[in-house]
């Protein structure tokens, strides 16, 4: 049995990112009882042009304590992929932190290290590969092979196949955020994927009593129909206008980041011009909670695509913790929370809506936000460490 003393996440968004949240963040933050490294995304040539103090302070790693975990940026992260740059930059990145876990657990750290790596990391193939690590655990967090962003373009596919080949190859597990994804990714590469589904921080998405007004909120009339989370090629842009039509007495709200490219520009400024739409954009982790108050419903209105199907939204999870109703179009992934949600197909979707405002039962609003702890966080990190005892003889 190998007790892990160290975890290394690859993360997918900046640690101190706050307008876009994700599981890695979320499960570095659970994972307690082992020293804990989350290592910022390289941002590449694009994303630092226009931030010269990040150009000048990435010529080494540089480290940060952020609540326990150590938060490390590597150096070079602004060399491009062509050339050969990235992949060199990669190369320095990986020898400069194998010297520094060297220091800090010795020349046999990866006895006792365990790396996590997920699908949306598919640029780090060669820094892993420099690295060597042991002990790796590799997260399916959407159908890669399906999303419009990597699949439309070949060049990102490719990169996206070299490094699942490398990781289902490599890893001493594969977990996935779904069924769907289990069933595909373990038939094509012929291994086993293990389900671990999302999780959520049931105390922060309940609190609803000690919250302070929105004035942003104030003014926009009752009932407030919601949608918080990233809006791309998943969101059904023709069910949400279809609704605003449909329901002109009651308002809109999107929250969240708009990803330019990945849905139809012409749906997104229709659906933006409607009278009862209110888009506030992001807004940080920590004050969702207060946005989430004022809603009557939350919206879960997803699409029929292969990737939408496969997926396991985050919001879902954070919607049923603050106990308020949800709807949500068919979707696999809420099949374990039939209970609590109003599911609709697309053409009753606004009558759906009207019954879940006018049947809402304080009592099952409590049994819903309970019923939430058990999908805490923490949780996955159990279930995470139990599948590594078992396949792995690893314990943390």
């Amino acid at each position: 049995m190998v007790k892990i003393k160290a975890a290394v996440f690859m993360g997918m968004n900046p640690w101190r990112l706050s307008e876009i949240h994700d599981t890695v963040r979320f499960l570095a933050a659970a994972c307690t009882g082992v020293d804990r490294f989350y290592i910022d995304p390289p941002r590449g040539l694009k994303g630092a042009v226009n931030d010269p103090a990040y150009l000048l302070g990435t010529t080494r790693w540089r480290q940060e304590d952020c609540d326990g975990i150590t938060v490390c940026a590597p150096p070079m992260g602004f060399a491009p992929v062509f050339l050969g740059l990235r992949k060199m930059a990669d190369g320095f990145a990986a020898t400069k932190l194998d010297r520094m876990l060297q220091q800090l657990y010795g020349a046999s750290w990866r006895e006792h290290t365990l790396l996590y790596i997920s699908s949306w990391s598919y640029t780090q193939t060669n820094f892993i590969k420099k690295l060597q690590p042991k002990h790796l655990l590799f997260h399916i967090l959407d159908d890669s092979f399906a999303f419009p962003l990597i699949k439309d373009y070949p060049r990102v596919l490719a990169e996206n196949k070299f490094f699942y080949n490398y990781m289902m190859d490599k890893s001493s597990a594969v977990i996935a955020v779904s069924r769907e994804l289990s069933c595909k990714y373990s038939a094509l590469y012929n291994r086993p994927v293990q389900v671990v589904k999302n999780g959520v921080n049931v105390e922060h998405f309940r609190r609803q009593g000690s919250l302070e007004p929105i004035a942003e909120m104030a003014g926009i009339p009752q009932p407030v129909l919601m949608y918080v989370g990233s809006i791309n090629s998943w969101v059904d842009l023709p069910l949400l206008i279809s609704l605003a039509d449909a329901r002109p007495g009651y308002s809109l709200v999107l929250i969240g980041h708009y990803y330019e490219g990945t849905t139809d520009a012409g749906l997104w400024q229709e659906l933006l011009q409607k009278t009862n739409v209110y888009r506030l954009k992001s807004k940080p982790y920590a004050s969702l909670p207060g946005y989430i108050n004022y809603a009557s419903a939350l919206l879960l209105p997803r699409t029929d695509a292969e990737h939408s199907q496969a997926s396991d939204p985050l919001k879902l999870y954070e919607y049923l913790s603050t106990g308020k109703p949800v709807v949500s179009t068919a979707l696999p992934a809420i099949d374990d929370f039939r209970e609590f949600v109003y599911v609709s197909n697309h053409s009753d979707f606004a009558a759906t809506v009207d019954i879940a405002l006018k049947e809402r039962d304080p009592a099952m609003a409590g049994r819903q936000a309970k019923m939430m702890e058990r999908h805490s966080w923490h949780a996955r990190v159990k279930e995470i460490g139990n599948i590594l005892h078992t396949g792995s003889g690893i314990s943390f």
